[in-house]
């Protein structure tokens, strides 16, 4: 095979010993978790990479390649030798050389020399494969968002910074702990010190090649400049002893750009050094590009896991699917085989993750990076976690207030409770510039049922919408969270009883309060006016959903009912009536935002002569639902602005 020389610095003994073969379309050429017997280079042609699920969805595409010498069957280089992914042919033909793996075994040894320079090439080549992931990942799925999850003030260098011993650090980096002490040795005490401030560049896609990088400690971010020119965050990486950049390893420019997402600090390895060590120790050469195939692959593994999330919308399924492509190699107790089955109840999700933040740190080197791996692709899912646990904190902020707290003090615990719940969550509020300047206003909105996932254990449900008008726009313009109008609970729901008795909101029926006589119903609506009139008129907020029934984003705003508006003009003193358009408070929380928009505020006179004019109300009421719906459709679009101002 003298022809196909993909290098000419490789032996061409290696090349020599090849065989060419040739596939047809659709032909299987390798096939996942089957025996790695065979590597082969592409040399014509083109194949596809899918991984199979482990549910009825069957195969899925990750990658494609006609790049000419690029490497199938690495996999075999690394125990236990088992195919990671499934390739077939996707073009009318395609040829390979092909070698066993025994044979190349004894290739090397005979010739390390020989041998670190084949290897070398491969790395080089199964570079490619990761730009060719990373396409197909912008193809499918949104720019990964910089997230942060310490404050600046809260995070310092010498928080997390890394064992004085250099070579202690190295052996607890999942790339390095299987090397031997010597060369640890030698590398350790070519390591270069960095600091790099929050933003700055480590180093730039097609920037010369200088060295391999590995993280100390902060957090890096990688991103990767398209055929646009557009920018694709594709991965996060915070954990010490991460090699973070090692295309100078291979001697080819940067193939993405690298920056600190806050202030780390990175150890530098020049080439110089690097080459240096590995020709002072020619039986370690081969060993280290042995390993850099096996961080290669195990980020390719990272990138199409986010391939498979983005494409399904379903973390849970990659993280399965990475566990399935790893079993072979992972030990049968692993902890990672129950992390799938942790991650589908809501109350186990917290076990899930704190086996995840114990693994990322204490497991092996390779449950240390499939528990990595796991993390990032559960950004979300912690997000949700998060935000589930405030709300088990607003719930207590309110039941278990001293039994001495008057009403209107644990309902600005409560707001501020609430706000903390909404720190780390994306919302959009637009137009407080058209909230009044003094308070004693009726705050209108369309009202959202909840969705199931944010029910807490004890079966209630916070509603969001209406805590979130409280929390976030009432008490941070007016310092109260003003009152809001709730519904009678059924007798079975004790949680929804003790929770708005203790905040001592105003009581109305609605269709979910479950059937009561007309008595019943007209004696409770006039309470109503009685104390909403009077909260009014001591210069308090209102909050009331004219709807009187819970709806979806797509369904709201449903019916009005004239309550509303029937009670400002009741008022000897006219209050704003302020309208207020919500969406996605229905939605879980993960890859959602939450969108409000205040609209001007407007006295009920200006639009109704008669409030008791039965006909003049109705042609109103179905007037305005018609309008409110338009500024809902504005809400929803906002909400899928990425540059809307979200908080």
């Amino acid at each position: 095979m003298k022809s196909f020389n993909i290098n000419s610095l490789i032996d061409p003994e290696i090349l020599t010993q090849g065989k060419e073969i040739r596939l047809k379309k659709d032909q299987v050429l390798t096939q996942q978790f089957a025996r790695a017997n065979e590597f082969y280079l592409l040399k014509s042609g083109t194949v596809t990479f899918s991984l199979s699920l482990d549910d009825s969805r069957g195969e899925i595409e990750v990658g494609q390649t006609n790049e000419k010498g690029a490497p199938i069957g690495w996999s075999g280089f690394n125990p236990p030798g088992r195919y990671a992914t499934t390739v077939k042919v996707a073009s009318n033909t395609a040829t390979f050389i092909k070698w066993s793996h025994d044979q190349l075994r004894e290739l090397f040894n005979s010739d390390p020399e020989a041998g670190t320079v084949f290897l070398k090439e491969v790395c080089a080549n199964a570079r490619n494969l990761i730009k060719g992931a990373i396409t197909k990942l912008s193809e499918v799925g949104p720019s990964l968002p910089i997230t942060e999850s310490l404050k600046p003030e809260e995070y310092t260098l010498t928080q997390q910074s890394p064992d004085e011993n250099l070579v202690k650090f190295l052996r607890k980096s999942s790339f390095f702990e299987v090397f031997e002490e010597a060369p640890l040795e030698f590398i350790s005490q070519a390591l270069e010190r960095r600091i790099y401030g929050a933003n700055d560049t480590i180093y730039e896609q097609g920037g010369d090649p200088d060295g391999l990088y590995i993280l100390g400690t902060g957090k890096v971010r990688f991103s990767y400049f398209d055929d646009k020119e557009e920018s694709i965050s594709f991965r996060q990486i915070n954990t010490p002893g991460f090699v973070v950049g090692w295309g100078g390893v291979i001697g080819l420019p940067n193939m993405i750009n690298a920056h600190a997402v806050r202030e780390s600090v990175v150890y530098y390895v020049s080439k110089e050094s690097l080459s240096r060590i590995l020709k002072l120790n020619p039986k370690f050469a081969p060993v280290f590009f042995r390993r850099l195939l096996w961080l290669i692959s195990h980020q390719l593994q990272a990138i199409r896991a986010r391939i498979i999330a983005s494409q399904f919308n379903h973390e849970i399924t990659a993280i399965s699917n990475l566990i399935d492509q790893n079993s072979a190699k992972l030990e049968l107790w692993s902890p990672l085989h129950k992390i799938p089955h942790l991650l589908e109840d809501k109350l186990t999700v917290g076990d899930a993750l704190n086996t995840l933040e114990h693994l990322k740190s204490k497991g092996s080197a390779l449950e240390k990076n499939i528990a990595n791996t796991a993390w990032e692709l559960l950004e979300e899912i912690r997000k949700e976690h998060t935000f589930y646990n405030g709300l088990v904190n607003v719930y207590n902020s309110v039941v278990k207030a001293p039994g001495d707290l008057p009403p209107e003090e644990i309902r600005k615990i409560n707001a501020l409770e609430y706000q903390k719940l909404f720190e780390s969550q994306g919302y959009l509020i637009k137009g407080e510039e058209n909230l009044p300047v003094e308070p004693g206003n009726i705050f209108i909105y369309n009202h959202l049922r909840n969705h199931p996932y944010n029910t807490l254990p004890n079966q209630f449900q916070i509603t969001l919408d209406s805590h979130f008008i409280s929390a976030m726009i009432l008490m941070r313009k007016y310092g109260d969270p003003g009152l809001r109008i709730v519904r009678i609970g059924l007798s079975k729901e004790y949680a929804h009883q003790e929770y708005y008795q203790r905040l001592g909101h105003i009581d109305v029926f609605t269709e979910e309060s479950g059937k009561k006589n007309s008595k019943q119903k007209k004696q409770v609506r006039q309470m109503f006016f009685n104390e909403a009139g009077a909260h009014l008129t001591r210069g308090g907020n209102l909050i009331i959903s004219p709807e009187g029934n819970s709806y979806s984003t797509e369904e709201t705003p449903g019916p009005f009912k004239p309550g509303a508006f029937k009670l400002a003009m009741s008022m000897k003193k006219e209050p704003w009536i302020v309208p207020i358009a919500v969406a996605n408070f229905d939605r879980r929380v993960r890859n959602n935002r939450f969108a409000c928009i205040i609209l001007p505020p407007f006295k009920a006179s200006d639009y109704i002569r008669n409030a008791e004019d039965k006909a003049e109300m109705k042609a109103f009421l179905k007037d305005y639902q018609s309008k409110y719906r338009d500024y809902v459709a504005d809400a929803i679009k906002a909400s899928k602005n990425p540059n809307g101002g979200w908080n």
